[in-house]
């Protein structure tokens, strides 16, 4: 059921078997997992800052300062109502693979405390919460004949396949089952103030929380999930710091290191050696394809196709995990970057600077496509590569608190995004990788308008996927929560979503996040017996 926190008198004490901060969709997920409904279900309360629609002052507590390399206003990329950043979801789904869960000798901080077996088996459950195919990835399983996959030459990359959810909102979707759940309570517009812990600091004792309307209530439960969003979980165990002056879990300074994003970088060009040749299985727009004999059910689904790596590619050339879609585009939008969203006044200097770099070091190429561009002139068609790769485990990428405070008095997060050599090299690797296999089957040839070796472009941007602040290890130092997703030091503590990710592979990480919160709920109800 639905409650609006605003409505509790001052001072009101709730209890439950467990609590979760955060609706979106690890803490939508897992509720929907702890109550079922009928004799198994668990009295679950969850607290969720905003309503059933946006709200402009709830949504203002997501802002925050940003340092490091050029992002997003934070409040943009989070969405504080029930259903959370679901909201604006673009619906790609694809899973981790079994190299991305290995401890890999050349990426340093990498491996995750469970085997790849393990995750799997919840991706099946996941697929169909997030409302898409049971099918594989592997183009071979899909009838592709309108947008084929291209024949690439050699065996370093492959085509892959994104599922498209339609997408799901999960505020919308799930609302019903939840509505008539007597013992799953839903407080929104309830802001967790502050995560209390005991005395010892081994376990939590209660949450304080607040509404902007001015009243305060206590929850109390056997076990706590956090699930509020890679930038927001790091925020309230930093801020929660009366009883740990260094925040709830950071013994060891980790909570909020490690942030990782997937770059989205306009990275080459492509320029077809054959108008015959069709990219259109890799353009990020949804393709309903039907599926062939080896898929069970008729039904049509959204695909996108992509260009990665292969697992053997990147064993030998000792490079993340990386994909790219071929994105069909025009002079200014290539040499210009001018979809970019608005920057500060000193960022679009910056970016001037860069267009005006890439358009020298491709003088003959703009020239020749700016004359094409002439009324009466037929112009050559190109696309252009843009990358979404796996970043690199880095401590200095990290979310930590800011000066300025909310409307509450909490600390604002500061997000500070870093990216190191590992993942410069992924890049030249890959790129180099992706020429050869266009080049080597006659499809295309690859210029690529900078080395990127002087630092990253102003144009670069992420993806609004927060991982990794508090990652998941065997040992608490080395991460913030063990393989069950429980705080090392706090032994009722438990964190969903992607900021468990030790690594975050090269794609979006939904399905992965609805995989693990599955995963977590089983782990959870063995506890609550």
């Amino acid at each position: 059921m639905f409650i609006d926190g605003r409505t509790l008198a001052a001072g009101t004490q709730l209890s439950a078997d467990v609590c979760i901060i955060g609706m979106g969709p690890a803490g939508i997920t897992l509720a929907r997992a702890l109550n079922p409904g009928g004799a198994k279900a668990h009295n679950v309360v969850c607290l969720e800052s905003g309503g059933l629609e946006p709200d402009p002052g709830t949504q203002a507590l997501a802002k925050g300062d940003v340092t490091g390399l050029p992002y997003y206003p934070v409040e943009s990329t989070r969405l504080r109502y029930f259903g959370g950043s679901s909201g604006h979801w673009g619906g790609y789904c694809r899973q981790f693979e079994p190299i991305d869960l290995e401890a890999r000798s050349w990426v340093p901080h990498s491996g995750w405390p469970m085997t790849h077996q393990q995750l799997a088996g919840y991706y099946p459950a996941a697929q169909q919460i997030c409302e898409i195919s049971d099918c594989d990835y592997d183009p071979a399983s899909w009838q592709l004949t309108q947008a084929p996959p291209l024949p690439l030459w050699g065996d370093e990359v492959r085509t892959r396949l994104i599922q498209f959810s339609s997408p799901t909102r999960f505020g919308t979707r799930y609302r019903p089952d939840i509505a008539p759940a007597s013992e799953l309570r839903v407080y929104l517009n309830s802001n967790v103030l502050s995560i209390d812990a005991a005395a010892n600091g081994g376990r939590v004792d209660g949450l304080s929380v607040g509404t902007l309307a001015g009243n305060r209530f206590r929850v109390n439960a056997r076990l706590y999930v956090l699930a509020a969003g890679g930038i927001e979980n790091a925020r309230l165990l930093l801020a929660s710091n009366r009883v740990i002056p260094n925040g709830i879990g950071n013994e060891h300074d980790l909570v909020g290191r490690y942030f990782a994003e997937h770059m989205q970088l306009d990275s080459a060009a492509v320029f077809p050696l054959s108008n015959q040749t069709s990219f259109d299985l890799y353009a990020a727009e949804s393709r309903h394809v039907p599926r062939t004999s080896i898929c069970t059910s008729p039904i049509k689904i959204s695909v996108m196709g992509y260009l990665a790596l292969s697992e053997q590619a990147q064993r030998a050339a000792k490079t993340l995990n990386y994909s790219a879609n071929v994105q069909q585009t025009y002079w200014s939008d290539f040499f210009l970057h001018a979809r970019q969203p608005e920057q500060e006044e000193h960022s679009k200097l910056q970016a001037a600077a860069d267009a005006l770099a890439t358009i020298w070091n491709n003088l003959k190429q703009a020239g020749e496509l700016a004359w094409q561009r002439l009324p009466g002139r037929e112009a050559q068609k190109f696309y252009k590569i843009i990358t979404s790769q796996e970043q690199a485990p880095n401590p200095a990428s990290r979310v930590a608190l800011a000066d300025s405070r909310d409307a509450f008095g909490m600390p604002l997060a500061r997000l500070h995004w870093q990216l190191n050599e590992l993942d410069r090299h992924t890049l030249t690797m890959s790129l180099q990788k992706v020429a050869r296999a266009l080049g080597g089957a006659h499809l295309g040839r690859l210029q690529q308008p900078s080395d990127f070796a002087d630092g990253w472009p102003s144009y670069l941007r992420g993806s609004w996927h927060h991982c990794g602040t508090t990652r998941m290890s065997s040992s608490p130092t080395t991460g913030v929560v063990n393989a069950d997703c429980r705080l090392h030091a706090v032994d009722n503590l438990y964190v969903a979503g992607s900021s468990v990710f030790p690594t975050n592979s090269h794609g979006n990480p939904t399905l992965t996040i609805v995989a693990l919160a599955l995963r977590l709920a089983d782990h959870l109800s063995l506890v609550l017996k």
